[in-house]
Formats: structure tokens, sequence, C-alpha cells
């Protein structure tokens, strides 16, 4: 019996330091619960201070952008800051990059933004590319509410663009007609009417050339020499004069036995060089969905027999 007591106390001497372990286990667990709560109901309490403190608040002045071009008179930073309240925003809240992305690609002049990264202690780099005013498209009276007539301007997507703040009055770009144009979207959105996008297209794929090649305006007017069961928009260039030549379709919807349009510029291109701008010659016309009449010897007041 004695030696059963003794055996039954050295087994209880073993578990003991067991049970210790877990006591303390339990302890800390304990502790680190209430270090948390504790923590939770400061930051409750004082986090609201601490976010208002000038050294974690959002300030334009530590938001880094690429300068911008010469064709934006207006402070873009400022601008996006005023209108998305971003001031209100600590550099310490979730989701701060995501919205002062969201933020500057609403701004009217911002394409895209490429990121947005974080460095301490509070600064802010943001990488976005501008947009670039590449047309003026002429608009009716009564299509915009509260302003006659006039030319609004668009970028290479056909994005409408602010029509005020540039560094210049008025910038000299290419002209865009349009019959029976389509009602625009609000500033910094595509115009909606597809017409304006062909046009801006080949304006884009004219880019500076169009100066020296003698072209002022592209029109778009309804093509009757196609059969179709939709209509058809043919584009026209037109000197300063009101000299046509004719483009065809827009980019990329060319038919199979028509230049497309990167041709149609090397065309232009070579004509303009053998017989100088479009006003200084005498030809009546071209139309650059024929690249042999183009190329073809001219005389004196010759008109392109592929004209329509």
């Amino acid at each position: 019996m004695a030696g059963r007591k003794r055996k039954q106390a050295e087994l209880d001497e073993r578990e003991s330091p067991v049970e210790g372990g877990i006591a303390g286990v339990v302890g800390a667990t304990v502790l680190l619960a209430a270090v948390i709560v504790a923590g939770f109901f400061s930051w409750k309490q004082w986090g609201s201070a601490v976010i208002q403190r000038s050294s974690y608040q959002l300030l334009a002045e530590n938001v880094t952008t690429p300068e911008a071009p010469p064709w934006i008179a207006g402070d873009v930073r400022g601008e996006v800051f005023r209108d998305a309240s971003l001031t209100d925003m600590s550099v310490l809240e979730d989701g701060l990059t995501k919205r002062i992305c969201d933020a500057f690609e609403m701004h009217p002049w911002v394409a895209r933004v490429n990121r947005v990264n974080m460095q301490p202690p509070a600064r802010i780099v943001v990488d976005l590319e501008y947009r670039k005013p590449l047309a003026w498209v002429q608009v009716p009276d009564g299509m915009v509410p509260g302003r006659r007539g006039g030319w609004l301007p668009i970028d290479k997507d056909a994005v409408l663009l602010p029509d005020e703040g540039f560094q210049e009055e008025r910038p000299e770009l290419l002209l865009l007609q349009i019959d029976r144009l389509l009602p625009c979207g609000p500033i910094g959105t595509a115009w909606g009417d597809p017409r304006v996008a062909g046009a801006a297209a080949i304006a884009t794929i004219l880019g500076d050339q169009w100066h020296q090649l003698g072209i002022a305006r592209i029109s778009g007017v309804v093509d009757y020499s196609i059969t179709s069961s939709l209509p058809t928009t043919r584009y026209e260039l037109l000197s300063p004069n009101g000299k046509r030549i004719i483009w065809g379709v827009a980019p990329s919807k060319e038919l199979p036995s028509e230049p497309n349009a990167i041709q149609k510029l090397h065309l232009l291109s070579e004509f303009v060089r053998r017989h100088g701008p479009i006003d200084n010659g005498t030809a009546l016309g071209l139309d650059l969905r024929n690249a042999a009449s183009v190329l073809a010897p001219r005389t004196a007041a010759q008109p392109n027999t592929q004209l329509r």
C-alpha cells in the first residue's frame, strides 16, 4: 500500500509542470486579448484625432504627378483634390491608393493612371498620362445647352476635352465637320458618334503632317456610291481653299481593293512631294482609294476621274 501511494505521488509531481505550462499559455492568451481589446477601444476613442494630424493627413503638396504638358493651363492635381475631397483622407486609411487612382482618372485631362505608389512617411507618387487635343469638332447651335454653336476639342480617342483653360486662346488643330452630328456626352467621355471616332482616327494617322500636306479639315458625309443596308460614311480631306481629297472609309474598315490608312497617307505625301501642297496645284481632286489615279502623271486642271 505504501509503495502504491509513493508511485502516485511521483506521477503527480511529473504532471505538475504540464499543468503549469497550460496555465501560463492561458494567462498569456488572456493578456493578449486584453491588450487587443484595449487597443481597439483606444483607437476608437483617439484614432480620429491621430488621423487629423497633419503628418498623416493627405495633402496635395505630398502627391507627385508628371508635369502637365504646355497645352494645359489649369492645376490638374489641385482640381482632383478639390473635386474628390481627397483632403479629408489620411495616408493610414485602407483603399487610399485606389481612391486616388479613381479620382485622377475622373479628371478630363487624364487619359489613364498607370500606378499609384506610397512612399514613407506620407509621400504618394502618381504615374499618369495626360490627354492631348487632336482636333476641333464643329457643333451646331442648340447642341450644347447654354451655349451657341462653335467648336469643341477632342483627343485621339474622340474624348471630349475642356474647351477652356488652354495655354493658347485656341490651339491650331484640324477641324472636323460631320453631317447630322450626334450630341456629345459630358466632358471627359467619348463623344458617342462613331463618325467622330472615325474622323479622329484619320487625324491621328495624319499626325503633325496635316499642316505641311495642306489639309485644314476632315469632313464626314454619307457615301451613296456604296450599296449597303446601312449608311456608309465617306471621309474627305479639305484644303484651306476648299479643295477636296477623297479619303474613303474610316481606318481599319477599308474594302479589300482599297489601300489602308497608312498607304493612303503615303500616297498623299508622295503626291504633295511631286506637285506641292494641294492648294498650290491645279488638280481638282484626288481619290486616295485609287492608288493608280493618285500617282498617274497629271496635266493642269486634270480632275481625278474617280472623284464622285
